[in-house]
């Protein structure tokens, strides 16, 4: 029975050890951006022939603090202009994790004005 414990006891630590350094190293931080400009177009053609279209945007994004971040966004989705959008950002590895559209009524006052006061 003691051999049974032990062995249960030491799956749960690699479990619980492999989900916090799971969610530490893909954690993502969520950024509101609001798109003002049109996208820069990156055609890449991949091994097979096939063509990737990327648009990229260099935006300030706010945290739900409000403080600001220059976030170089790549998608395959082309995002609308005038649009709000949370963005899912993954620091580490400085890229969209997910995106979402947001409406004015899901970001904060002050966060909207500083989102609508951008050059």
């Amino acid at each position: 029975m003691k051999w049974f414990l032990g062995i249960l006891t030491a799956g749960l630590i690699i479990l619980g050890a492999g989900y916090f350094l799971y969610s530490g190293y893909y954690s993502t931080e969520d950024y509101y951006v609001k798109i003002t400009t049109d996208p820069k177009v990156v055609k890449e053609k991949a091994s097979d022939g096939y063509t990737y279209i990327n648009y990229n945007y260099d935006v300030t994004g706010y945290d739900k603090g409000g403080k600001p971040k220059s976030l170089k966004l790549s998608s395959q989705d082309k995002m609308q202009k005038g649009q709000y959008y949370i963005i899912h950002w993954e620091d580490r590895r400085e890229i969209i994790s997910s995106q979402e559209k947001a409406s004015e009524k899901q970001i904060d006052k002050d966060i909207l004005d500083k989102l609508n006061n951008q050059n």
